[in-house]
């Protein structure tokens, strides 16, 4: 029997699975004359049924595990006798799990578990929570209530559940009960991780999921349902808690982030343990729906069995499935429990309007302009002018404040009203409206006899057409030599575009040099960036900002700032002055103008991330999220949420930072187009467009990061999936070597040597490549070590006499002798062992390596023995 022997040993390695349970099938054939091994095998093959979500397999083995003890109960061990015992809870619980058992079968069983625990010694502890479960499951709340209190009050023993799962049905009941005070008391140290398992503390952090929501923990709920979460998903034991987390993400304004949840763990639903499981996830996912239906998201489509099935079809799909469900238990209880559970369910409002499941998740409004009123009692003219004076400073709120006012009184429709209605045109986008009204205005204004406003509409025409240069050039010469001081400029800016979009930017600047107008040098700076000047760029914006200030034009110096920032950013200059030009960006811009804010906002966080102030970038860079998923540029958000991300990461919150990857990732990844900008800031003279969503560095840094945060959070197979996959994604050998290094060194954390050498040895041929000979010592050695570990001394010895030779850094010698030493003393060369033990400390003692040197000495001394 040593093949079963060793196809068990087999199976306790693999994770709870249908590999995992198909292993022990077959060993459980293969011993079907050894009864002794047999009842062993069945007994593991009983638990891997039921962890690997298929417990209804297990009735069948556990049934012959208690046919073949009760056979001859002398012949089986203490242990057989307690992991029986133990399974008696397993059989009991699912029965209520599965409507085609009759309620009597369950009664009978509790009874019969009873029983044979007083005959082996153990007390009723464990048959009291079973027989809770019951009377909860019916509804019968005076027999729960009853139970509860001799499962509380009666000692624990042997075959209780172990300190984490006991209070977590514990949890469940008092929840239930409406008794959430008393709930999240009883779950705090399992919460803090103090008592854990197996199960735990993912089932008790769902359990308190709403009763955290309806005390007002809401900071608390959201890090349970973030941290629990990520411990089930994708794993079809839990099909039951995906149904909390849909439920809780229904009832706290995180509807879309369900929908995500749903989306991932639909299939699952068709693989539910027990119909109890498949009953609650289609309820739970019916309220989801119905609440996105409600938000006016009905449009949306779910895929479902390779089809995109819509919302509402879904929804009544799911309520069908989980209704007859109900119905089906209802009738075997012999009460109406289930269904009145899933109608209330169903029908369930929201308990808050939305909890915030991370900062950057916050919800932002974005404030409409407040009217502008223009002064009382001022007549036409006087309104025309306050008009044209707040339009010339980008006030435009009181522009259209005081054109509307002016049009109240009953002003006529002259020159200057329909000059103003083609500006408001064209600030709409309307570009054909716009020329409509500026011929009018131009007429108007001729019969007006009045040349110089007539000009100053024949030079906007001009900038319209795509032959108008000649236009824009005749009204600059009119009013440069007639015009007053503001149309002057007015006609020089005009002008200065015209040339530029006519590809002469040299005689655009021309034109501008010598302004003392912060317009005009706003102007001239985005032109010497379009003329791959960057450095007069930065002297003309540094310029326009002072003159903005003095002009009290806040929204053209806002975007000044923002532009001016940028530059810095990307051709280099002065830390103080490139965070102060973000910084006046964001004092000055008014909030209506979220579009430059929430780029000032990401600028600066992404400076301070590069010069190590994570700390204070991400505030900063959380606004940026909320300002533009407020705007519904999702491409922005993602990109924010890059930087976002690694300053996370660099502040001790890895939670935050694989969240913040994943929903970059989301975006980034999906191969969609970025919008183009909104910020209203112009180029920066870079050739590039930092929105781009298909930018590799942008990809690969985020799987850098969330693989980083998620060994931080001991997820370790998920974080080597992200290493082993940047290996291949980097374009650069450096970049490759780190990730392989990293994936490596996992691999070794787990105690999988054979791939950790593989990993390592990848490691050192990308290093090589680099040209790090350093690095690709120490890669080689640590390769080395992994074959070692494996069984494979020899080669290992090899591997060391390589890496020596590639490396002259003191440390890596150290290292290297060190692990010479133990790996020639396991083939059996004690002297060159000893000479290298010795040689190690010299040394690490030389290197003032303290540790290295006591461990070098320990080593030396245990081989002088």
């Amino acid at each position: 029997m040593a093949d079963v022997e060793e196809m068990l040993d087999q199976a306790r390695q693999m994770p709870y699975g249908e590999a995992r349970s198909m292993l022990l099938e077959q060993a459980l054939k293969a011993c079907a004359h050894d009864p002794e091994l047999a009842f062993e095998v069945r007994l593991e093959l009983t638990e891997a049924y039921q962890y690997g979500a298929e417990p209804a397999k297990s009735f069948a083995t556990f049934s012959r595990s208690v046919a073949e003890y009760d056979a001859d109960p002398g012949r089986w061990s203490a242990w057989h006798t307690y992991s029986l015992l133990w399974q008696y809870k397993w059989i009991v619980s699912d029965m209520r799990r599965f409507p085609e058992i009759p309620l009597q079968r369950a009664y009978d069983a509790l009874a019969e578990m009873e029983r044979r625990y007083a005959a082996a010694g153990y007390g009723p502890h464990a048959v009291h929570t079973q027989r809770t479960y019951v009377a909860e499951h019916i509804g019968d709340r005076a027999a729960a209530e009853e139970w509860f209190h001799r499962w509380q009050t009666t000692p624990r023993d042997d075959m209780s559940d172990c300190e984490g799962c006991d209070p977590s049905g514990k949890v469940w009941y008092l929840a239930w009960m409406g008794r959430d005070e008393e709930a999240i008391e009883l779950a705090a140290p399992v919460v803090a991780g103090h008592l854990t398992c197996h199960v735990q503390p993912q089932g008790i952090l769902g359990n308190l999921l709403l009763p955290y929501v309806r005390t007002g923990r809401l900071e608390q709920a959201a890090a349970a349902h973030l941290r629990a979460y990520r411990i089930v998903q994708g794993d079809a034991n839990y099909v039951d808690d995906f149904g909390d987390h849909l439920e809780f993400c229904a009832l706290t304004g995180n509807e879309t982030r369900g929908l995500e949840i749903l989306q991932r763990e639909l299939p699952l639903l068709d693989r539910s343990p027990t119909p109890s499981d498949h009953m609650y996830f289609a309820g739970c996912a019916a309220l989801l729906l119905r609440r996105l239906e409600e938000l006016g998201h009905g449009g949306l489509t779910v895929r479902r069995s390779g089809a995109d099935v819509p919302v509402g079809r879904l929804r009544e799909e799911l309520e069908t499935t989980a209704r007859d469900l109900a119905a089906r238990f209802d009738a075997r209880n012999g009460t109406g429990e289930q269904t009145r559970r899933l109608e209330a369910r169903l029908a369930a409002e929201p308990l808050v309007e939305h909890l915030p499941l991370t900062p950057h998740a916050r919800r932002v409004t974005i404030p409409s302009a407040a009217p502008a009123r223009p002064p009382a009692g001022a007549g036409p003219d006087e309104l025309l002018d306050l008009a044209e004076d707040a339009w010339r400073r980008s006030d435009h709120d009181a522009a259209l404040a005081a054109w509307e006012r002016y049009d109240e009184v009953g002003g006529p429709a002259g020159g200057r009203r329909t000059d103003g209605l083609g500006l408001t045109a064209l600030m709409a986008g309307d570009v054909e409206r716009a020329r409509e009204l500026w011929v009018r205005a131009a007429e108007l204004h001729a019969q007006a006899g009045d040349e110089a406003r007539r000009q100053v509409a024949f030079g906007r025409l001009g900038l319209l057409a795509q032959d108008g240069l000649p236009l824009v050039e005749e009204s600059y010469r009119w009013l440069s030599a007639h015009g007053d001081e503001r149309q002057r400029v007015g006609a020089r800016s005009r002008l200065a575009q015209a040339y530029a979009g006519a590809g002469r930017a040299g005689e655009a600047i021309t034109l501008l040099e010598g302004a003392r107008e912060g317009g005009l040098l706003a102007l001239l700076a985005h032109l010497h960036a379009d003329d791959g000047d960057p450095g007069r760029a930065a002297e003309a914006a540094r310029t326009a900002r002072q003159a903005l200030r003095a002009e009290g034009d806040v929204l053209t110096l806002a975007r000044t700032a923002l532009f001016h920032g940028r530059l810095i950013r990307r051709h280099g200059g002065d830390l103080e002055e490139l965070l102060g030009a973000f910084g006046e960006a964001l004092a000055v811009a008014p909030r209506t103008e979220a579009g430059l804010r929430a780029f000032a906002h990401a600028s600066r966080g992404e400076v301070l991330v590069m010069v190590d102030r994570a700390a204070e970038a991400v505030e900063d860079l959380i606004e940026a999220v909320a300002l533009f998923t407020a705007l519904g540029d999702a491409h922005a958000a993602a990109l924010a949420r890059v930087d976002l991300a690694a300053a996370y990461l660099a502040t001790d919150r890895p939670m935050e930072a694989a969240i913040a990857a994943e929903e970059a990732l989301a975006v980034l990844d999906a191969g969609d187009p970025a919008p183009s900008r909104t910020d209203g800031s112009g180029t920066d003279g870079s050739g590039t467009d930092d929105g781009d969503a298909h930018d590799l560095d942008n990809i690969t840094g985020l799987r850098w990061t969330r693989a980083n945060a998620l060994r931080l959070m001991g997820e370790q197979e998920a974080a080597l999936a992200d290493f082993t996959a940047l290996v291949a994604m980097y374009p650069h050998p450096l970049q490759s070597a780190r990730a392989a290094e990293s994936a490596a060194g996992i691999l070794d954390e787990l105690d999988r040597d054979e791939e950790a050498a593989e990993s390592f040895a990848v490691a050192a041929d990308h290093y090589r490549a680099a040209g790090e000979s350093d690095d690709q010592a120490r890669t080689t050695r640590r390769h080395a070590m992994s074959l070692h570990w494996s069984g494979r001394s020899a080669d290992a010895a090899e591997a060391l006499t390589e890496a020596r030779s590639l490396t002259g850094d003191p440390f890596q010698l150290a290292a290297l002798a060190y692990d010479e030493a133990r790996v020639l003393n396991a083939l059996g060369r004690r002297e060159e062992a000893l000479r290298l033990a010795r040689e190690a400390v010299g040394r690490f003692t030389e290197l003032g390596d303290e540790r290295a040197t006591d461990m070098a000495n320990e080593l030396l001394t245990w081989l002088e023995e």
